[in-house]
């Protein structure tokens, strides 16, 4: 089943006609035009991983004044069917998408929802969690969020809001809803709840991390110490990191990002497989999983971390180590 094939709902909130009735036209007139032109971006993105999937900000400019759009917001409204070509909706068949923009720097960033069959349900990653995911392994923050309908589900505002400035987070769609994640999801349980700042991937929280026993390879080593610094994980204080070899590609990896919630935390090998959907990398191809985890932790992410590697890529190695938090 088609994304199309989800029926609008009716809102609270009052849609601009005008704006979609434009959009509609922009959709049949400049539409496939834009996407041909997002798809030759896309493919001829540089080498670096963080880079997939992702519109720069100065090519998104170009994008807008070439087409004659009013704003970069349409633009991340058109570059929706793109996004919905990296979902793999394989239990639901729903093909979701969103279109992230960094507030940082501008950059468009697409994604789509992953699920994983064989699988906990709860390993699915939602669309809007995809964009934040990679907004975030990105350095930055989302601005704006791009998607079908302006009504992201109450697991995606909980994962929203758990990062720093998400209150004037915007949503938009289609339809002309132009609303706050706050107008979306007021009174949010947020990490402030708890005392907790927010998360920012502009931390460092757990700088000194140590391998405790055997150690993975040195480039593996250092990347998983590098994801695992800025892990978000201050509710188990137990940050993980994972790290996907794939043969002769390269490697791909993420820390865990906990929720206020608790669930709907995400956790490491679950966002490193975000990170591998972005290059539109077959996770079946994966050679290696490495998943470094707090040594006595409150929190054990390896049984979930083997049991999810072992249903996307039943021919990879499973590996773990462990670390302590020093200081």
């Amino acid at each position: 089943m088609t994304e199309a094939a989800i029926r609008p709902t009716a809102a609270p909130f009052r849609a601009d006609g005008a704006f979609a009735l434009r959009m509609a036209t922009l959709g049949a007139t400049v539409g496939p035009a834009v996407e041909a032109e997002i798809r030759t971006l896309l493919a001829e993105a540089g080498t670096d991983p963080l880079d997939a999937s992702v519109i720069p900000a100065s090519d998104a400019a170009e994008l807008v004044v070439r087409h004659d759009l009013a704003s970069v917001d349409e633009l991340a409204l058109l570059a929706l069917p793109i996004a919905g070509e990296l979902a793999r909706p394989s239990i639901s068949g729903y093909r979701v998408a969103a279109v992230g923009v960094e507030a940082e720097t501008g950059a468009l960033v697409l994604g789509g929802n992953l699920e994983f069959p064989g699988n906990d349900l709860g390993t699915t990653i939602h669309a809007e969690g995809f964009v934040a995911l990679r907004a975030r392994r990105r350095g930055a923050h989302l601005g704006t969020l791009a998607v079908r309908e302006a009504h992201p589900c109450a697991h995606c505002r909980q994962t929203l809001s758990e990062a720093a400035g998400a209150d004037s987070l915007r949503i938009i769609d289609p339809l002309g809803h132009v609303l706050t994640l706050a107008a979306l999801y007021p009174w949010a349980f947020t990490p402030a709840a708890l005392g907790v700042d927010a998360d920012s991937p502009a931390r460092l929280p757990w700088p000194d991390l140590a391998f405790v026993g055997a150690e993975p390879p040195v480039t593996i080593a250092a990347e998983l110490l590098d994801l695992g610094r800025r892990a978000h994980a201050p509710y188990s204080g137990s940050p993980s990191a994972a790290v996907l070899a794939v043969r002769p590609t390269g490697t791909f990896g993420a820390g865990c990002v906990e929720s206020v919630a608790f669930n709907p935390s995400i956790g490491a090998l679950q966002a490193a497989l975000v990170e591998l959907a972005a290059v539109r990398i077959d996770p079946s191809t994966i050679a290696e999983g490495w998943l470094a985890k707090l040594d006595g932790g409150a929190v054990d992410p390896e049984p979930g971390f083997r049991a999810l590697l072992r249903a996307v890529a039943p021919e990879a190695s499973a590996n773990v180590v462990r670390w302590r938090a020093h200081g």
